[in-house]
């Protein structure tokens, strides 16, 4: 599991905040489930899930919304490239019907659009993720409020929760 870092500039200092990548595939049913047969081990792990999960959620926005601003920029060079075309050939400048419609069928523009539509798909994935394993957190919150730190160490159950080992030392987590 490789260690990512990500630095955050507040006024004169630089926060850095330290996360390790998912590092098996990712069952989404298993994952946004609750394991009753370890409770204790759900709850355990599933803040760091949810960490996890805003933080992918982050990058696959940042992606989108960096893949947007490029469309954007292309398609108004292309506008200004078809207007000095039509300048150059001594036309007069063309309507914005005319301008967008040969936007809307030049075939780069086409393929970045068909491209933008996927990241948007990916961001939806991985928002609808999110909402999961962010219902699956307050639910378990309900679910454990009156749970003692010793009956964690009693009943919590070696394993993969969440991603994430359980091993228990001396009957201590």
């Amino acid at each position: 599991m490789e260690e990512n870092l990500i630095k955050i500039p507040i006024g004169d200092k630089v926060i850095v905040l330290k996360y390790k990548d998912f590092d098996t595939d990712i069952d989404l049913d298993e994952v946004t489930q609750i394991d009753y047969s370890n409770l204790y081990g759900e709850i355990v792990t599933i803040s760091s899930l949810l960490n996890r999960v805003g933080i992918m959620k982050a990058d696959v926005e940042n992606a989108y919304n960096d893949f947007k601003l490029e469309v954007g920029i292309f398609e108004s060079q292309r506008r200004k490239e078809i207007i000095r075309e039509n300048l150059a050939v001594g036309n007069k400048k063309p309507s914005e019907s005319v301008l967008d419609d040969e936007i809307n069928t030049d075939p780069q523009v086409i393929a970045m659009r068909k491209r933008l539509n996927e990241l948007q798909r990916d961001l939806n994935y991985v928002d609808a993720f999110y909402w999961a394993v962010q219902s699956k957190d307050k639910k378990l919150s309900v679910l454990m409020k009156s749970v003692t730190p010793e009956e964690f160490a009693e009943s919590i159950v070696e394993g993969v929760v969440n991603t994430f080992y359980i091993r228990k030392f001396k009957q201590q987590l």
